[in-house]
């Protein structure tokens, strides 16, 4: 596959007729081809890809309903060109005609070796990974864009600007891997004066081992927040830099590989988890190494209530749960079950609250918490010591109630990190007591 970064050329794209138009020396003639081009841009794009799942059956699964639209857009694509090409004048002096002509068949011939050459499984990493650490997936494949010229490099920049832009208006419906003119010109506009001055949040060098890209990733991720949208990019020494994008949504964290697809997580544990596996995956097809992650905040407010999977079955992932009747009658330590009720109470707090913050953590311990009815005593203990030597860990960020930092002498930095260390304490007394 192609690594696709936003470091470009002069690249062809269909929004270059436009620019063309205004050079006709036909301004009637003019004004209908630009209606013919946006009416085309309309079709296209009608109904978009969430519209499209929602219609479809739901026996079919998420990847076959991808290709078939995207070869169904391929095809509106290269129809509405050929009748557009039909308008237009033969014999014509006027040269704008020409390179009009000449964008168009590139555009049409594109699209067709693109219909020719689809790869439904060419991302079957991306889809595992999904399934091991995600909830929920809608694949998304920038290199299906039926708009993009036959020397495409990739939007990536672009793409992550338009996906921060429609999660702060609330509509991340109209999230299409076809590009428009604004994205086309957008994705050339990679890192202004002001990210640099304002909106930079971290670089990392030397990631080049995974212990070192895990811990990039987490110390990136302590900087988003329900009001941040994350542009994350990451170099492979190879292939160039690629640009994605991170943002929170209800008690989850959710990440758009315009390469890939959208996926949403219920703990920045599992976004951890994946991304960094991801970034490996990347590394190795490109037989090259993870040189340096940048992360910055894109310049739009995150609406966090926005979620796109909503209504959406053929995007929930279902996996088998490791839980059994036996493990929930596990005999537990006295001392671990108090610990453990303590930090069942705990959640029922945070999930009352009206702190999006707290409603968030409160997710991510419930899910810890169903994990360990699965795990035997010294099984948690280990769990729980692994979360409490990484510091990072958005379990060991103050998001919760400050009264455990106070009341602990200022020794304790939250009340989860509190009950944390009691359950690994409870875990220690066990393992003693059976010696």
């Amino acid at each position: 596959m192609i690594y696709k970064s936003f470091f470009y050329s002069d690249a062809m794209h269909y929004s270059d007729c436009y620019k063309l138009i205004k050079k006709l020396n036909d301004k009637d003639f003019a004004v209908q081809l630009k209606k013919s081009l946006k009416a085309l841009e309309k079709d296209a794009n009608n109904p978009n890809f969430i519209a499209y799942l929602k219609q479809a059956p739901v026996e079919k699964s998420i990847s076959e309903l991808r290709k078939e639209y995207d070869l169904l857009q391929l095809t509106k694509v290269v129809t509405g060109i050929e009748t557009i090409l039909q308008s237009l004048p033969k014999n014509n002096a006027d040269h704008a005609i020409s390179e009009i002509e000449t964008v168009l068949k590139n555009i049409k011939k594109t699209a067709n070796q693109q219909k020719l050459h689809y790869h439904q499984n060419a991302h079957t990493h991306y889809a595992n990974l999904a399934k091991k650490y995600a909830t929920h997936f809608i694949p998304f494949d920038q290199s299906n864009d039926p708009f993009k010229g036959s020397d495409f490099n990739g939007y990536c920049w672009g793409h992550s600007h338009r996906y921060g832009r429609l999660a702060s208006m609330g509509v991340l419906d109209s999230l299409s891997v076809a590009s428009d003119k604004k994205l086309y010109t957008t994705f050339k506009d990679n890192w202004s004066f002001a990210d640099i001055l304002f909106r930079r949040v971290g670089w990392y060098f030397a990631v080049r081992q995974e212990i070192k890209i895990r811990n990039a990733i987490w110390d990136a991720l302590k900087q988003l927040d329900e009001k941040s949208t994350l542009n994350f990019n990451f170099l492979v020494n190879t292939s160039g830099f690629h640009s994605t994008a991170l943002r929170m949504v209800g008690n989850g964290v959710e990440y758009y590989e315009n390469n890939y697809g959208l996926v949403k997580f219920n703990s920045r544990e599992n976004a951890v988890n994946f991304l960094t596996k991801h970034l490996l995956h990347q590394a190795l097809q490109a037989q090259g190494e993870v040189s340096f992650i940048t992360v910055y905040k894109l310049p739009y407010d995150n609406n966090v209530e926005h979620d796109v999977f909503a209504d959406l079955p053929q995007a929930v992932i279902h996996r088998e749960s490791s839980f059994s009747p036996e493990t929930e009658t596990m005999p537990r330590h006295p001392n671990l079950m108090d610990a453990l009720t303590d930090l069942e109470n705990y959640i029922s707090e945070l999930e009352t609250s009206k702190d999006v913050k707290a409603r968030i953590k409160a997710n991510e311990l419930k899910c810890l918490f169903e994990e360990f009815k699965s795990l035997s005593d010294d099984m948690i203990g280990q769990r729980v010591g692994q979360i409490l030597e990484n510091k990072n860990h958005s379990l060991m960020i103050n998001r919760g109630t400050g009264f455990y930092f106070f009341a602990s002498g200022f020794k304790s930095h939250s009340t989860t990190e509190t009950l944390l260390q009691a359950i690994h304490k409870a875990t220690l007394q066990n393992v003693l007591s059976l010696k």
